[in-house]
């Protein structure tokens, strides 16, 4: 107040300062003091002239320091900070004369004045202007104190020299000359001097003494000082009574001492003491006194200092109490009740901003309302009363959201705005104000008028604000604000790079230490920042995070600023964690969060942002390593943070958003749509709450979109994407060009469009998705960290391109993306896994197409990395887990390596297990997984991996809704598998189940989509599976139904058109057969032609497609006899086998025909054999493996006895032999696992075997299409052709390369005639062949060195390929029925069974003696008693069959039965009997003997304790070990075989007819299975007799050969093996084993070539003991 006429006020806001300068010619009243508030006595001015300003200020109270800004030659007073509440109320009077004008200092919290002094207490004298000439006031002060020591009165004396000690002490005030304040501070002890002790005027004169010595000290810092002036304020309040008026005086003085020295010491006992001597002072104030009132103001002033620097709730309280008392102390009506008012507004308001308590903002704006209410119309406080009301109405906004708030605030400022006149001082702060909540508006209905009105209101604050004023870095500050929100919404960089240097200006102005520095230094941080994230430069980012650690550094604990600057910080280092991907960021990012919310008491209006800020990162958190828990925090803070906002808040709509994205993490996570449905309502809350227009409008419409596009993936209702893509077309719609957010809701809208495509397939889409990547990607800055995700997505959508059209360079591209998106990535950001996994799949595509290995290897090593990168409890594991598995098949599918298919079914496992259960990507995985145990099932044929698969891919089918997009393809896959089971167990629910699953996968497939051909064409084959299996007619016109469907569905080009006209044909030939109408053939062989001709030559498909033409035509020819029609059968035939490309089976078959077809032709089938022969390999061992193993041994084994009878007839006997054995060698090989030339290839050339098994591979899988839903455009028929024959000439060229090669001349041939001779040296090899052509015994017989081994050929006239079956059938039968597949069946149940049907078993063996063995011998020109060896080596079915026992057992004639002939033994082949050697006796020769008289879970055999005691007895000195009972384990039985020359086992044998491989001996822990014995080599064993039941009877299924025990001991190392072909009496055995030990032991040698013939001995000695067959018959000896 100026001449008692107000000039505004200055209430306490950053937003409002004001100043002024004023034209002074009276009183003086500073009565209120806001931030920054200076007051500056410039000079005087009298008649028009500025002459040297000095004035007496009489001042009640001022709590402020008075400093002196030499450079400006001014003073001024600042407050303390920015939220000070600090009141300045200052009463002076002034008196302008020609004298000097002394200025006395205000009494400060910081600079205390010594005494309080009324307008009455003390004025100057005041010489006339006619006293003489003008001099300084120095001089004027030193005369004064002259004529006092010369003339003054002693009893005046002490008054005198401290009137003048204070006059010094004013004029150091004036002129700030130290020397001044000195001499004032000599002259002022000199007072004291002079005043007596007990002198009334003492406490004055300690007082003003005491403050120049403060002044002194505040100067210099001299502890002296402030100690000296501390003690003569503490004497003053000693010396004064406390009833004395003055005593309140003296004591605030001393307080303004403790809270000086605090402010230079820092001592908290200071301002705690000054503080109690404040409360003492106006305690001891009278009621009615003039000065309780300001001086109540002055304690809640001092109260209100201390709470902001320790932050003490009680503080603030206490405050407000005692400016509410000061207001209680003014009576309504008064108009200087609208200060106190007010001020107590700002002291509540303050409380609220603090703690939240929004009844303290409702009070708070009743007290601004009653000061403005107080405020006349017209009077200049007007303006200032309606900002502070506009202040606390624009809080109550901001916390209760409240659109009519928002509105009053800004009446209230607009008015404030036109009710101060242009220049007034505080026009820039009322414009700043209004335009703060001009803004607000903008950002609550994004109405862009509202932005541009905000902007040029704070543009003119600034102009209005001249350089240097302590406003213009705020107001700098706010301008900058709105220009940066105008490029958010518009996206023009020139805004923010215009913001950025607003900020750094409002910074640059800031002085350190300023109060409000913090605050402008974190602005600028967020400036930066949004550069930043505009174009991606790291630079940004630090400097950022640098600017906002500033603020949170310089910001004190307990400023309620601390808690928004910690949290922005921590969102600053979250996006340097989301860019560069150090998990410290993202823990500091958290830590600082969570430490502005702990800060935040409950109620506070800042707790729900913070709050959500907080579960943003924790968020974050648990995307990148998946834990639960982090999630479910998250869930929670955000519900926290929707409760705590009331409905009408503007953050309601932000904040439902943010909660739902976290329930809907909650959805992707465990899978429950009821969070998905939850999340979508809270979004589509959140876009309703969204008025149009409103700025972030478009991103709530996208992110429904999202939610919306998740259910769609999750139930597959199409509405759901329709409606997806239309929210988010909104959103880009809404989104101006140029807005930083326009990439990423093209890139969001691109995702929607391009889940349509893969929907429905309209390559439009496709298009569409590709061109707004591109334009997200294009509108990305180099740098931008949302550049590797935009790249990403585009390579994504290439790819697909890629997989539409088949065009490699679309590949390329999307590879050479999918890397720069992972370069761009650094490593340990979180999405580098899925950067990494995309690059991987990519390559993996290229590999596909091309076939190069590395491409193949790179994939695995990229998606490893993926995994690697990922935590296991990352929701994103299972997704890389399965891709790597993907990876993985397919190399196992490349190279065979059965190592590898587990390793995939082990990802595929993972990623199962670590996908929770009704999470929508758990079909995936379930359906990879199904599919890898259904190839391991192929693999090895174990039925329990089918009903594996079968199960996993059932799962898969269920967890999918009807309407999804992948259902067809999960069904497909079900129904192959159920297909298999039926194929394998001919259970005809499983036929009917896979026909269902595919038809269902047809009708769930829209009209047009390029699968409905494949599909439509599986449904064809599994109806032509049931037709041919069941022959209903219905099932024959429904498959060429759907066969036509498919071809007519199929475009004309597409390389999968041949197939299915292949398919189609195949129909019209199975209508012939069923109808007889050649009308039907005709028309098969004309579409099967079609077929043909669309076919290159080279294509792996021709040689199929060109069999079933052959075979149409050979119907055709059995129809009309027209020979045309017979070569044009052989001519498709042949050109099948010969064909370089094809599945070998496939020309192996074709090939076996056309030996066939050749006789009736009268043409030579020997090339046609010579073609299946070498093609035998292929079939065995480079062919991929097979699903029926034992059909496809069979067809190999019919076509070797074919071959062998062809070769026959031909008189061609060393080919049939060679082919014999080879067929016999390569099926052996194949059943037993054994080493095969392969093999032994890998061992000496690992090289040579890799290349030529992966060539080999591909050849027979890789390069046709086996997954027919694959969504890549598959090669061309030209392409696939010219793949094929490339690999098929570098496979036969590394054959030739390895038979140039020592020890490798035969590869893959069969071995030469001279190499199989040496197995006829110890007497004649008889190799029966059983063929429906003819039958035949070939004789290989050594002579002498000088006369090679020679082959006799004995026709089998009698015996045929029917009464051989017929033979091998009532053996089975008579078998089965004995029960004789336990060596315990009690005796007296075969004795009876025997008596009953002993004369089938003499039927059996004497038709053996007459057909086979008798014509064997007469051949030979055998005599009885000749006792000669011979060695037996049967097919078909004579390898079930007793040879060795043939004979006619009615007759007692001497030479009816084989035993009075020869000595049998079996051999399985040739190779098998090569090695005559018998090594020599050593030392450590020893016999192992292993018995199991009382095996758990089995039957007692006590006869095998004989057994063994005998071996002992018998062996002498020879060492024995023996295993019996619970020491013979499998473990201990394994080693010691391969410790031992002869290995005897008495135990139960088990025969399994399934998994011949597992069949094995039953010891004391467990089953020692055949594929250990064959797997593990026994170095020393040459003999092995197996007194076992079953170990020498293998797989009827299996024609060919018998896969037993005894076979496997020889193939394992024994040089010869003594089994049974069924199970033996317990007490039998030790009657054998005796016979046999005592002669291959005798004169205690070990004689292993003695074993057949002892052996023999011990079979006559036991049958003419009187044993029935079941008896003796079993026991056979093979081998040597």
């Amino acid at each position: 107040m100026v001449n008692e006429e107000f000039h505004g006020e200055t209430p306490f806001a950053p937003e409002t300062p004001q100043s002024g300068v004023w034209k002074m010619t009276g009183a003086l009243k500073i009565l209120e003091v806001g931030e920054n508030v200076s007051m500056m006595i410039m000079a005087n001015t009298m008649n028009g002239k500025e002459n040297f300003a000095l004035a007496v200020v009489e001042t009640l109270d001022l709590s402020a320091q008075m400093k002196l800004r030499p450079n400006l030659n001014y003073y001024e007073i600042p407050t303390c900070d920015s939220r000070s509440t600090v009141q300045m109320i200052m009463k002076c009077s002034v008196k302008v004369s020609s004298s000097p004008m002394y200025i006395i200092p205000a009494e400060t919290a910081t600079s205390g004045v010594p005494e309080q002094i009324t307008p009455d207490d003390h004025k100057v004298k005041e010489p006339s202007m006619a006293e003489g000439p003008k001099t300084s006031p120095h001089e004027y002060l030193e005369k004064k104190y002259a004529n006092l020591h010369r003339m003054g009165n002693s009893n005046t004396r002490a008054h005198d020299l401290n009137h003048i000690g204070w006059d010094f002490y004013l004029l150091y005030h004036s002129n700030r000359a130290v020397a001044d304040l000195r001499r004032a501070i000599s002259i002022l002890e000199e007072a004291i001097q002079c005043t007596p002790a007990f002198d009334s005027r003492l406490a004055k004169h300690s007082s003003r003494l005491g403050a120049a010595l403060l002044e002194h000290f505040d100067l210099k810092g001299n502890v002296v000082d402030i100690d000296r002036a501390m003690a003569l304020c503490q004497n003053a309040v000693k010396v004064t009574r406390d009833d004395d008026q003055d005593k309140p005086k003296w004591l605030i003085n001393l307080a303004n001492c403790h809270t000086s020295r605090f402010d230079q010491l820092g001592n908290n006992e200071d301002i705690n003491e000054g503080v109690s001597i404040w409360e003492r002072a106006v305690k001891l104030m009278r009621d009615g006194d003039p000065r309780k009132q300001m001086a109540l103001e002055d304690l809640a002033r001092l109260l209100l200092r201390r709470f902001k620097q320790s932050g003490t709730p009680d503080d603030l309280n206490k405050a407000v109490v005692f400016q509410q008392a000061a207001v209680d102390l003014i009576p309504d009506g008064r108009p200087n009740k609208s200060g106190p008012l007010n001020n107590l507004g700002t002291f509540i308001q303050l409380r609220f901003e603090r703690y939240g308590d929004v009844k303290d903002l409702e009070r708070s704006i009743l007290f601004f309302e009653a000061a403005a209410n107080l405020t006349p119309d017209g009077h200049p406080d007007k303006p200032a009363r309606l900002n502070n009301l506009g202040n606390s109405i624009r809080l109550c906004f901001q916390r209760h959201g409240e659109f009519k708030e928002l509105e009053r605030s800004i009446t209230l400022f607009q008015a404030a705005v036109d009710l101060t006149p242009d220049g007034h001082p505080d026009k820039p702060a009322r414009l700043n104000n209004l335009g703060l909540s001009v803004q607000l508006r903008f950002k609550r209905l994004g109405d862009i008028e509202d932005l541009q009105i905000s902007i040029s209101l704070f543009q003119a604050a600034v102009n209005l604000t001249p350089d240097g004023h302590p406003d213009k870095p705020r107001l700098l500050g706010n301008l900058g604000s709105a220009v940066e929100s105008r490029f958010q919404r518009h996206g023009d960089i020139k805004d923010l790079e215009r913001a950025i240097s607003l900020q750094q200006a409002a910074v640059d102005l800031r002085p350190d230490g300023h109060p409000d520095k913090p605050a402008r230094l974190n602005n600028l941080g967020n400036s930066i920042e949004l550069r930043f994230e505009h174009n991606g430069d790291v630079k940004d980012l630090e400097s950022a995070i640098s600017f906002k650690q500033a603020a949170v550094d310089l910001t004190p604990d307990g400023h309620p600023d601390k808690l928004r600057r910690l949290s922005n910080l921590g969102t600053s280092v979250q996006s340097r964690f989301e860019r560069l991907g150090d998990d410290k960021d993202l823990e500091n990012a958290i830590s600082f969060k969570q430490a502005a919310v702990d800060l935040t008491p409950d109620g506070h209006p800042d707790k729900p942002s913070l709050l959500s800020n907080l579960g943003t990162s924790v968020q974050l958190r648990f995307e990148r390593y998946g834990d639960v828990e982090d999630l479910q925090r998250t869930i929670l803070l955000k519900q926290a943070v929707v409760a705590l906002t009331p409905d009408g808040h503007p953050d309601k709509p932000r904040r439902l958003n943010n909660l739902g994205t976290s329930i809907q993490l909650r959805f992707e996570r465990h899978g429950d749509v009821k969070d998905l449905e939850n999340a979508i309502s809270f979004k589509q809350a959140a876009v309703d709450l969204t008025p149009d227009g409103h700025p972030d409008k478009p991103h709530r419409l996208n992110n429904l979109g999202n939610s919306i596009e998740l259910r769609f993936e999750h139930n597959g209702d199409v509405k759901d994407l329709e409606s997806a893509i239309s929210f988010k077309q909104a959103a880009v719609n809404l989104t101006p060009e140029g807005h930083p957010d326009k990439p990423r809701r093209l890139n969001s809208l691109g995702i929607s469009i391009q889940l349509r495509f893969e929907r429905y397939g309209d390559v439009k889409d496709l298009e569409r998705s590709v061109l707004f990547f591109e334009a997200a990607t294009n509108l990305t800055p180099e740098g931008h960290p949302d550049k590797p995700a935009r790249l990403n997505n585009l390579g994504n959508s290439i790819r697909l391109c890629f997989q539409r059209h088949g065009e490699c360079k679309e590949l390329e591209r999307s590879i050479t993306l999918f890397q720069a998106a992972v370069d761009l990535t650094p490593d340990g950001h979180p999405d580098k896994p899925c950067r990494l996994n995309n690059l991987g799949t990519a390559i993996q595509l290229r590999f596909e197409r091309y076939g190069v290995v590395e491409d193949l290897e790179r994939s695995i090593l990229f998606l490893q990395k993926a995994v690697d990168f990922t935590p296991d409890a990352h929701p994103d594991k299972p997704d890389w887990l399965n891709s790597l598995g993907i990876s993985v098949q397919l190399r196992f599918e490349r190279y065979g390596d059965i190592r590898d298919l587990e390793r995939a079914i082990a990802f595929f496992q993972a990623a199962v297990d670590l996908t929770p259960d009704g999470h929508r990507n758990k079909p995936a995985p379930l359906n990879n997984l199904g599919n890898s145990v259904q190839s391991r099932f192929e693999r090895h044929g174990d039925l329990e991996d089918l009903e594996m698969a079968i199960s996993f891919l059932q799962a898969a089918v269920d967890l999918m809704p009807d309407g999804h997009p992948d259902k067809p393809g999960r069904l497909n896959n079900l129904g192959t598998c159920v297909q298999l089971r039926f194929e394998r167990c001919e259970a005809i629910e499983d036929l009917e189940k896979s026909i269902a699953f595919f038809q269902a996968a047809v009708d769930l497939t829209p009209d047009g989509h390029p699968r409905k051909p494949g599909l439509t064409n599986n449904v064809g084959l599994s109806v032509e599976l049931r037709f041919q299996r069941y022959g209903g007619v219905g099932d024959l016109e429904k498959l060429a139904s759907l066969f036509q469907a498919a071809v007519d569905l199929t475009p004309d080009g597409h390389p999968d058109k041949p197939g299915r006209l292949n398919n189609l044909g195949r129909s019209g030939k199975l209508r012939f057969e069923r109808y007889g109408d050649v009308k039907d053939l005709e028309m098969a062989i004309s579409i099967l032609k079609v077929a043909v001709d669309l076919t290159p030559d080279g294509h792996p498909d021709k040689s199929g497609l060109l069999s079933n033409l052959g075979q149409a035509f050979l119907d055709l020819f059995r129809t009309n006899n027209r020979f045309t029609d017979l070569q044009s059968a052989i001519l498709s035939l042949s050109t099948s086998a010969t064909s370089p490309t094809g599945p070998s089976m496939i020309r192996f078959t074709s090939a076996s025909l056309w030996a066939r077809l050749s006789r009736l032709s009268n043409q030579s089938p020997l090339t046609a054999i010579g073609y299946a022969i070498d093609l035998l390999p292929q079939v065995a061992w480079l062919g991929t493996p097979l699903i029926n193993q034992h059909a496809q041994l069979t067809k190999a084994s019919e076509m070797v006895r074919l071959a062998v009878a062809v070769a026959i007839e031909m008189q061609e006997y060393k080919t049939a032999v060679q082919w014999a054995e080879y067929g016999r060698s390569i099926v052996w090989q194949n059943l037993l696992s054994l080493r095969n030339p392969l093999d032994d290839l890998h061992n000496a050339h690992p090289e040579l075997a890799i290349r030529l098994r992966h060539i080999s591979q591909r050849l027979e899988a890789s390069i046709s299409r086996h997954h027919y839903l694959e969504k890549s455009k598959p090669d061309s028929l030209k392409d696939i052709a010219n793949k094929a024959s490339t690999l098929a000439a570098e496979r036969d060229s590394i054959i030739e390369q390895v038979r140039q090669l020592p020890n490798f001349e035969n590869f893959l041939k069969a071995k030469s005639f001279d190499k199989l001779a040496p197995a006829a040296h110890d007497g004649p090899v008889v190799i029966i062949n059983i063929h429906e052509y003819r039958c035949d015994a070939l004789v290989l017989i050594s002579h002498d060195s000088q006369h090679p081994t020679s082959i006799v050929d004995i026709p089998l006239e009698s015996l045929s390929h029917d009464m051989s079956e017929c033979l091998l059938r009532d053996f089975s039968h008579f078998l089965s029925l004995a029960r004789v597949r336990a060596r315990d069946m009690r005796k007296s149940d075969r004795e009876a069974y025997v008596r009953d049907k002993d004369e089938m078993f003499k039927g059996v063996l004497s038709s053996l003696w007459i057909h086979v063995v008798k014509p064997i011998l007469d051949g030979l020109a055998y005599q009885p008693g000749n006792n000669s060896r011979i060695w037996w080596c049967t097919t078909g079915p004579f390898a079930f069959l007793p040879i060795h026992a043939a004979g006619k057992y009615d007759s007692d004639v001497e030479g009816e039965k084989i035993s009075d002939y020869v000595i049998s033994s079996y051999t399985p082949t040739l190779t098998a009997i090569l090695d005559q050697s018998q090594p020599d006796i050593t030392r450590d020769f020893q016999i192992l003997t292993v018995a199991q008289p009382s095996t758990p879970y089995t039957h007692p055999l006590p006869g095998t304790e004989t057994e063994v005691r005998q071996i002992k007895d018998i062996a002498g000195d020879i060492r024995v070990q023996s295993l019996m009972s619970n020491e013979a384990t499998a473990a201990r039985v394994l080693q010691s075989m391969k410790e031992s020359n002869w290995i005897h086992l008495a135990c139960h044998g088990v025969q399994d007819y399934k998994h011949s491989m597992k069949s094995g001996f039953l010891l004391h822990d467990r089953i020692l299975e055949l594929s250990e014995l064959i797997r593990e080599p026994f170095p020393k064993a040459e003999f092995a007799f197996l007194s076992a039941c079953q170990t020498a009877t293998g797989d009827e299924k299996v024609a060919e050969e018998s896969v037993h025990l005894a076979a496997g001991m020889l193939f394992s190392g024994c040089k010869g093996v003594i089994g049974t072909m069924w199970s033996i009496q317990d007490e039998d055995a030790p009657k054998v084993t005796k016979a046999v030990y005592e002669r291959m032991l005798k004169d205690g040698i070990p004689s292993r070539k003695e074993a057949a013939r002892a052996l023999h001995e011990a079979v006559k000695e036991l049958r003419e003991s009187g044993a029935d067959f079941l008896s003796w018959v079993p026991f056979i000896h093979m081998g040597r």
